[in-house]
């Protein structure tokens, strides 16, 4: 799978953790809400079977989700990746109704996280083209930004309300950070050349990504301890969200370039494609073991999914 990036998405939102979310292109003829292929994990002797339902938004031909806290989902939709007036646009889906997130002063906009009481949290380009990080909690929306940084992302958010995500700084170096409390602290993987942190579960744990000269590779941060997260013989692994298990769910990309989802559980990996796609990137993974992220169709298209 070609691995190409938005031109008029927030300004590098395709860096390094979104890389694979990012590729936003063109779905002809998107079933809204249809149930499509199960998808089967394998690499564990007993692979577990999900069933999912693909989430496109209304009118739009690329569509992706993010996360859901069960009741609500959140992600980002393009209306027509091939032009430069038609942004790409966060949104929400529950009870079977899609609603454009509003994020006001901005050129375009990603949901990429929500926690258990509502708590919207994603990224968005500001009116000068600068990328922020927002969160939406009710009707109150706040910018977040990392202290100094010339860019900021919010990747993800846990359930006490404690923000992950990555900025750059003014020598255009990318670190991971978290904030609890509105207290950033920054996270950088021993000897990496970039850090990024996307996923964050309600003890604490992180997971994200980090790039050194010899390529690209996952970590989970648990009690200032970091973790390498490696699936066998990838040539990239990019663990995207944790559960209170600490079960860790993201995305591999094989020898041959093609993207898969993965479960990382109990020290096992597994694999999880949609049975006929092209390629599958899971982005969270919940408590009761649902699933969430999107899946590539047979004529490259980009629908969102919600697994269980």
């Amino acid at each position: 799978m070609t691995n190409t990036r938005p031109t008029h998405g927030p300004r590098r939102v395709g860096r390094a953790i979104l890389r694979g979310l990012a590729d936003l292109r063109p779905i002809e003829g998107a079933a809204r809400e249809a149930a499509v292929p199960v998808a089967r994990a394998t690499t564990l002797a007993a692979a577990k079977v999900y069933g999912f339902a693909s989430v496109d938004y209304p009118g739009a031909t690329t569509s992706l989700v993010f996360d859901s806290n069960g009741t609500t989902a959140v992600g980002a939709f393009i209306f027509d990746p091939s032009s430069s007036t038609s942004p790409t646009t966060a949104f929400t889906f529950a009870e079977g109704s899609y609603q454009i997130l509003t994020v006001a002063g901005s050129t375009a906009s990603i949901a990429t996280g929500i926690n258990g009481s509502g708590l919207i949290a994603g990224v968005y380009n500001d009116l000068a083209g600068a990328t922020r990080g927002f969160t939406l909690d009710g009707g109150t929306l706040a910018t977040v930004n990392f202290p100094g940084a010339t860019s900021t992302q919010v990747i993800g958010v846990n359930d006490s309300g404690q923000l992950v995500g990555d900025y750059v700084d003014a020598a255009s170096v990318e670190h991971g950070w978290v904030s609890a409390g509105g207290v950033f602290t920054a996270i950088d993987f021993p000897a990496a050349t970039s850090t990024a942190a996307a996923g964050i579960n309600t003890a604490g744990d992180i997971v994200g990504i980090w790039s050194n000269a010899t390529g690209t590779q996952g970590f989970v941060l648990r009690a200032g301890v970091f973790t390498p997260i490696i699936f066998p013989l990838a040539t990239s692994t990019t663990p995207f969200g944790i559960n209170d298990a600490g079960e860790i769910a993201g995305i591999y990309s094989d020898a041959a370039g093609n993207l898969h989802g993965f479960v990382f559980s109990n020290g096992a990996f597994d694999t999880v494609d949609v049975v006929g796609a092209h390629g599958t990137e899971l982005t969270r993974i919940k408590n009761d073991g649902s699933i969430t992220g999107v899946f590539i169709d047979s004529v490259n298209g980009q629908h969102g999914l919600i697994g269980r």
